[in-house]
């Protein structure tokens, strides 16, 4: 296979998508530009530049790749990035794994860093506008189609610090690929962490969404070189005095799949990679996919009571919060997410937010909790877009049971927060 190489400076090979303009951030100095919003393989790629026109660092509050949304807004179906059956998601630059994957956004002063994350396809033609914290939404995108510029197949890998990652071979056989990388870098280059880390390493097939981990010897050791260290399950530090060469062996696809992303932490993916052999595993890997919330699926998972006047939902305190506490646990976004999608498709709607409790404890210590519990939820859909003045959050505490008895059932149903989205 031929070296591939992919200059670091992204925005001077890459234009950005065609009518797109920055739009201001929450980071000061910086602004985020859209590069793509393209389809191919089975796959649908975003990517987002971020731009630091200040004289020093910058860095973004870490959230969830599950908050990056893309949102068809005319048939109210919104999709969220691809995740595997471990929850974790198919995005970078990844920070930490809460949540499934929480971006870390560091941008150098006067230069630049790229958000990307993996969606499942959509239907050709499509116009969806791009929803993300911290920034104005990027409105009516059109989702372009083939292979692109940004993440060319086999092109090296690149961080926005100056680390280069030029793909030197990647061989299929005997049921494993192994790969030949050569990292290079200025000596004062600074990267996010400065640990590479090879449990954060894999093939990702975009038609089948499986994921390819590197592979662990019978000691439960990364099998890769330079030899891994204990933390994280395996790892190496950066060494950018020299030339750093890497090879990495990772569980192998079924030999009908000709092409894989390869996917580094730290770096931009290697997209179209071609496998050269034969010898490759079963199905194997890791399962991954995306997931899109339309209106329907919404009201019908949320199981609300539609009627002309109002939309009504109850939400399982046990799924928003843990026993006794106000904050939202990370279980409650799936639910919130479709509550969010009811809630923008009624543009202007008033939306009443009540806490309940069950009737265990004292009164007034329920009523607390009730009202600091709505008072969550409606934080949440602030955040998320939806005008406070539009949200009112009330508790009834444990006055308006809805059934009554002594079982846990009947206290597990007392607990509950009730939304009424109004015309």
């Amino acid at each position: 296979m031929a070296i591939a190489r992919f200059l670091l400076l992204v925005s001077l090979l890459t234009p950005a998508l065609a009518g797109a303009q920055p739009v201001e951030t929450e980071i000061p100095g910086v602004t985020a530009e859209l590069l793509e919003l393209r389809q191919h393989g089975g796959m649908l790629r975003l990517a987002i530049r971020f731009a630091n026109g200040g004289a020093s660092k910058a860095s973004s509050d870490r959230f969830p790749v599950g908050e990056i949304a893309l949102v068809d807004v005319k048939s109210k179906q919104k999709h969220f990035p691809i995740r595997d059956a471990n929850a974790q998601y198919v995005a970078g630059p990844i920070g930490d794994w809460i949540d499934g994957g929480r971006i870390a956004l560091e941008i150098p002063p006067g230069g630049e860093n790229v958000l990307w994350a993996a969606f499942e396809p959509v239907a050709p033609g499509s116009v969806l506008e791009v929803s993300l914290p911290g920034i104005f939404p990027f409105e009516d995108v059109p989702v372009t189609e083939g292979p692109g510029t940004l993440l060319e197949a086999g092109s090296a890998g690149s961080t926005p610090t100056g680390a280069l990652a030029t793909l030197v071979s990647a061989k299929r056989a005997d049921q494993a690929v192994r790969v030949r990388l050569k990292i290079e870098g200025d000596p004062k280059t600074k990267l996010l962490s400065p640990y590479f880390l090879y449990r954060d390493v894999y093939l990702f097939d975009p038609a089948s969404k499986r994921k390819y981990p590197v592979l662990k010897d019978s000691e439960g050791r990364y099998e890769g070189q330079p030899a891994p260290h204990a933390i994280d399950g395996g790892s190496f530090i950066f060494n950018f005095s020299k030339p750093m060469l890497v090879s990495m062996t990772l569980q192998a696809p079924p030999d009908s799949v000709q092409t894989v992303d390869l996917m580094l932490p730290q770096f931009l993916p290697f997209e179209g990679v071609a496998l050269v052999g034969e010898g490759g595993a079963g199905a194997g890997g890791i399962a991954a996919a995306g997931k899109a919330v339309g209106l329907e699926g919404a009201l019908k998972e949320l199981q609300a009571e539609v009627t002309p006047e109002e939309i009504k939902i109850d939400l399982s305190a046990d799924v928003l919060f843990d026993f006794d506490k106000a904050d939202l646990k990370p279980a409650a976004e799936e639910k919130l997410q479709q509550v969010l999608t009811v809630v923008n498709s009624r543009p202007g709607s008033q939306v009443a937010i009540e806490g309940h409790t069950d009737v265990r404890g004292d009164d007034a210590y329920n009523q607390s909790l009730s009202e600091r519990r709505a008072g969550s939820v409606r934080a949440w859909l602030a955040g998320h877009g939806i005008e406070p003045a539009r949200i009112t959050a009330t508790g009834a505490g444990e006055s308006r049971p809805l059934r009554t008895g002594d079982t846990e059932a009947e206290h597990q149903a007392n607990r509950r927060v009730e939304i009424r989205i109004r015309n």
